[in-house]
């Protein structure tokens, strides 16, 4: 009797031990081998805003199907300390990972930053449209801090009244968990970089304040796009401006125009507003775009003409002029080309026109 109940009782002990090995070996491959999602192919996107409850991620992470044994994954979470270690972020789950570097990744993991290009001469409600276009931000919350006084102090420009053209024309990088106020922040302070102490010193010499600067270079780089172009636009303007002339600018009469529709009119250059530099003397009251490092090393270096007057050729380049009469014939010139390069463009469709019928 005494043996069957030593038997029984190792038979037990073996039991328990297979039974143990084979939760541990069940254990070991839900957290190390299993794929999280029950098709391994493909991955989600997890959005974790600053401040999240770990609690809300793994309901978050509940949703998305990859959490397969719950109780399990709590004690991991617990174990890793996940919950005190979690980065706030976009991060891409791959559907293959088993528990383990799920985990791993959300402590540790890179999370996703999206690109984008900021081009020169962009206004700040176009950069706006931009951002939220990739998805960065409210298109009302970004105007809202058009005339933030808090974000104002951070341009180091005190006249400033608006954050146009403080906005640095670049390529960025941002996470969908960056608040609109620190996207604005970041173009900010890579404007501060690029106005270097050369450039303050320079302003100095020239008698100018760094926001007639940034005015003055936002409009020469709305004028052109040619990048040798701009030392002599800057020219015109610098002589213009020294000789009490208006400055006589397309783009400010433009930019002061709400709703514009693409075509400028005699009588949009005759309206008086505030950006009408047809009308008023001197800089308009504000910037009108970011103007980019050139326009603004234009702006404070200038070359060394005594132009007052240019026309755009057509071509992106301009014709220069030291008077009214050498300009009035560059404008007759070049408007004339126009003309007979639009009729030669409008023939050349006619007859592609009626070759295809």
């Amino acid at each position: 009797m005494m043996r069957n109940h030593l038997l029984s009782l190792l038979t037990g002990l073996g039991l328990a031990l297979l039974g143990g090995i084979w939760a541990a070996g069940s254990y070991l491959y839900v957290v190390f081998e299993k794929p999280i999602a029950a098709n391994p192919e493909g991955n989600s996107i997890l959005l974790i805003p600053r401040g999240t409850p770990y609690s809300e991620v793994t309901n978050e992470l509940k949703q998305l199907g990859l959490v397969n044994q719950p109780r399990l994954f709590r004690y991991l979470s617990l174990y890793l300390n996940v919950a005190s270690r979690i980065r706030a972020g976009e991060f891409e789950l791959n559907h293959h990972w088993n528990t383990w570097q799920l985990l791993q990744h959300l402590t540790r993991g890179k999370s996703i930053t999206h690109r984008v290009t900021i081009p020169e001469g962009w206004n700040y409600k176009e950069i706006v449209e931009r951002l939220v276009k990739n998805e960065l931000g409210d298109q009302e919350m970004f105007m809202s801090y058009f005339r933030d006084p808090n974000l104002l102090k951070k341009t180091g420009v005190p006249e400033t009244t608006t954050l146009e053209g403080f906005l640095f024309p670049e390529t960025y990088f941002f996470s969908k968990i960056d608040s609109e106020r620190q996207i604005l922040l970041t173009m900010i302070r890579h404007y501060r970089d690029a106005y270097s102490k050369e450039f303050k010193k320079r302003a100095q010499e020239l008698g100018l304040t760094e926001y007639q600067i940034l005015t003055l270079a936002s409009i020469i780089e709305k004028e052109t796009g040619s990048a040798e172009d701009r030392p002599l636009i800057a020219a015109v303007f610098h002589n213009r401006l020294k000789r009490r002339m208006r400055l006589d600018s397309d783009p400010t009469v433009i930019y002061g125009i709400e709703d514009f529709n693409g075509n400028l009119t005699r009588k949009d250059l005759r309206t008086p507003t505030a950006y009408n530099t047809y009308r008023r003397y001197g800089l308009p009251p504000t910037p009108i775009s970011s103007p980019g490092r050139d326009s603004l090393h234009s702006a404070l270096f200038p070359a060394e003409e005594v132009y007052l007057y240019f026309v755009a050729r057509g071509d992106g380049s301009s014709q220069f002029s030291r008077s009214l009469r050498e300009h009035n014939q560059a404008v007759n010139h070049f408007q004339k080309n126009r003309r007979i390069r639009k009729m030669m463009r409008q023939k050349r469709l006619e007859q592609n026109s009626s070759s295809t019928l």
